[in-house]
């Protein structure tokens, strides 16, 4: 079996012991039985007992973590999957570190992370101190230059404004 780097424990989850699992890959979590997390002797494998998607993460629970105490142990370990699971990429872009620029405000910053608030993909930033949240709609969006990884954005009316008010 061949091992992937799949991404890394983000953080916990409830109070059993469940952890949030950011994959940095597309994979079939129907055949996945067990993951393996960097040790000091080298990659163990944990079984899942149960695991979940929620918003752009993994929700699960591994057989031998049964409380919080124990799952902060894993927050920040990379975690792998067998490679034969891994599925192709449709490819989709990866919007981290993407400039954003709004027609009216200019650069707002480096977008932090794409996130999901159940309801839609929000595009986290950090504009003047504050963290400022705005949708990934495609009605938004007016160009993307890849290779210079700029995001050409048009918020609607008031939407920045509100954490500029939020700031002062």
């Amino acid at each position: 079996m061949e091992l992937v780097s799949a991404g890394y424990f983000s953080k916990t989850h409830g109070v059993k012991g469940h952890l949030l699992f950011r994959a940095d890959l597309d994979f079939d979590e129907t055949k996945l039985k067990a993951l393996f997390i960097e040790s000091a002797t080298g990659k163990a494998p944990h079984f899942i007992e149960e695991i979940k998607m929620s918003a752009n993460q993994y929700v699960l629970l591994l057989e031998d973590i049964k409380s919080v105490e124990d799952a902060k142990k894993l927050i920040g370990k990379s975690v792998y999957i067998d490679s034969s699971l891994v599925m192709e990429q449709e490819g989709g872009l990866d919007w981290e570190g993407y400039e954003l620029i709004d027609a009216h405000y200019g650069s707002l910053g480096k977008i932090l992370e794409l996130t999901d608030n159940g309801s839609q993909e929000l595009f986290v930033l950090n504009y003047k101190g504050r963290e400022v949240l705005l949708p990934f709609v495609e009605d938004f969006v007016e160009r993307v230059d890849e290779e210079a990884k700029k995001l050409f954005f048009n918020a609607p009316e008031g939407l920045i404004e509100v954490y500029l008010e939020e700031s002062e």
